[in-house]
């Protein structure tokens, strides 16, 4: 979309004008309507593109709610293959990470959206019954099953809720994601720092599991947490202050949104990664670049995430949202400077395993095949 914070490109012409989704003024609610259904403003703007650029292939992501499918049937109406990346679960429920009030939650599976309005998992009932809409319709006029020629599902977790759901198998392909290895191009100390500290980043958000982990910190205040990036929204922002201050969580020091060299020096700097997820993660790449970078993860045991961490190897699983089991296995790794230090020896087959340029050989094979129909 068109936007204050895009970098200038000499592509932003094709780029669809911005929507801000939780604006509910009349005028933007007509165009919220036209955008998650199907919008002749996107279909104007990738038919310029096609015109002008004249793609061999279409890779997409996340086009649903601000982009539509309309894009899908103009790529298509031309021959185009088109390939997706499966991030979330937006295909087959209206809650796009199925995780409602402190868990899981598939109370939609398969044909039962309207279920979603009871948990009112959006701003607003509105909100909520427009989702179920747009499912309803995408599931019957089955707008990606008919013009994705194939998916590609980060994890094989995704793989098999996708099959669940009675997508096609022959369609899905499961590719790792790949780590970004511009660190390799500055040195990065390994020397521990003097005070030792467990490090979560990433979006600051209650399926991501902060709160829980603030439930844990409280646990074991001798320990230091460091937790880094933005908050979901202003909510989860009030609400993990509140009890910043409410539990006197001294141990616990919050940061914003770092990237790149900063965010690294930090990864390298702690004792090991904690990621405790609550809601079926799809293939984090927290713990892809942590792996890269010589540390031992601790983890959750829910979703994608088993096939990272192989549990005593490279890391540690413990229970999703159990307080007591989480928290023993931190003080086992604690404890056991020993055993983190062999788990770290153990990552260094990661290096191979989510090197981009393996990606990238992986990635033109099934571009090749999907440019020969062999796997539609």
């Amino acid at each position: 979309m068109i936007h204050k914070e895009n970098i200038n490109s000499k592509w932003k012409k094709y780029f669809v004008s911005y929507i801000n989704l939780r604006n509910n003024g009349p005028k933007n609610f007509l165009k919220k309507i036209s955008r998650m259904f199907y919008s002749l403003e996107a279909k104007q703007k990738i038919r310029l593109l096609l015109n002008d650029f004249g793609p061999d292939i279409v890779h997409i992501n996340n086009i649903y709610h601000f982009i539509s499918p309309s894009v899908l049937g103009e790529i298509k109406k031309r021959g185009i293959p088109i390939v997706q990346t499966v991030h979330d679960y937006q295909l087959i429920s209206p809650n796009s990470n199925l995780y409602y009030d402190g868990k899981v939650c598939e109370i939609t599976k398969r044909n039962s959206y309207y279920k979603a309005l009871f948990l009112k998992q959006n701003p607003s009932y509105t909100a909520t019954f427009m989702s179920i809409l747009v499912s309803y319709v995408q599931h019957l006029f089955k707008f990606f099953e008919k013009n994705v020629d194939v998916f590609i599902t980060p994890s094989v977790f995704m793989k098999n809720k996708l099959l669940q759901y009675k997508f096609r198998a022959k369609k899905i392909v499961h590719l790792s994601n790949f780590a970004d290895f511009s660190f390799l191009k500055y040195r990065l100390s390994k020397k521990q720092t003097n005070n030792k500290y467990i490090l979560y980043f990433g979006r600051l958000d209650t399926a991501k599991g902060v709160l829980f982990l603030l439930d844990v910190a409280k646990n074991i205040p001798g320990i230091k947490f460091k937790l880094i990036g933005n908050y979901a929204n202003k909510a989860i922002e009030k609400e993990i202050k509140d009890v910043l201050i409410k539990c006197h969580l001294t141990n616990v020091r919050i940061s914003g949104y770092k990237e790149g060299k900063r965010l690294h020096k930090i990864i390298r700097g702690s004792f090991f990664v904690i990621v405790p997820s609550l809601w079926y993660e799809n293939q984090p790449y927290s713990i892809i670049e942590s792996l890269t970078l010589g540390k031992t993860v601790m983890a959750s045991k829910i979703g994608g995430i088993p096939e990272l961490i192989k549990d005593g190897v490279n890391g540690l699983l413990f229970r999703p949202g159990d307080v007591d089991d989480c928290r023993r296995k931190i003080m086992r790794l604690w404890n056991k400077p020993r055993l983190v230090s062999k788990m770290e020896y153990n990552t260094q087959t990661s290096k191979a395993i989510y090197n981009p340029e393996n990606y990238y050989r992986r990635l033109i094979i099934i571009y090749k095949k999907a440019l020969q129909g062999k796997l539609a």
